[in-house]
């Protein structure tokens, strides 16, 4: 089963709606993928909140890490994963007490679990796509 395949139109209002992202996988090295995006996402103004059980408690981009999903006490719009596939089934699953409106699995990484969890708690599920590509391609114009 193909989630991923929400049209530009949806796209741009996860964008539009979405104020707070839950990093999973946040990394504090500058030239990784996951550091870069999370630097993105916060200079087009979303508070994006680091996920890193090797980082807890430091900050990465100014903003404290969370060891996991579970610890984050706040609302989250986007869970935005940066994972290998095998782990997103269980992020997913993590994720689902916290009542994302959209589960977004980076570029690469798919898993048809996850998307089934996704659509169990009726979040948006986006797989294999990179967030920041998408926001600059559907938002920048």
């Amino acid at each position: 089963m193909n989630y991923q395949k929400l049209d530009d139109t949806k796209l741009k209002e996860i964008f539009k709606h979405s104020k707070v992202i839950a990093l999973v996988g946040a990394s504090s090295k500058e030239n990784k993928t996951s550091n870069i995006v999370m630097k993105y996402l916060i200079d087009y103004g979303y508070q994006v909140i680091p996920v890193n059980p090797l980082a807890a408690g430091q900050k990465i981009l100014g903003q404290i890490t969370y060891k996991s999903l579970s610890e984050i006490d706040k609302s989250i719009d986007i869970v935005d994963v940066f994972r290998p596939s095998i782990d997103a089934e269980k992020v997913v699953e993590e994720a689902k007490t916290l009542k994302p409106k959209t589960i977004w699995l980076q570029l690469g990484i798919k898993s048809q679990k996850a998307g089934e969890i996704a659509k169990s708690i009726d979040a948006n599920y986006i797989e294999d796509l990179c967030i920041k590509t998408e926001y600059e391609r559907l938002m920048q114009k």
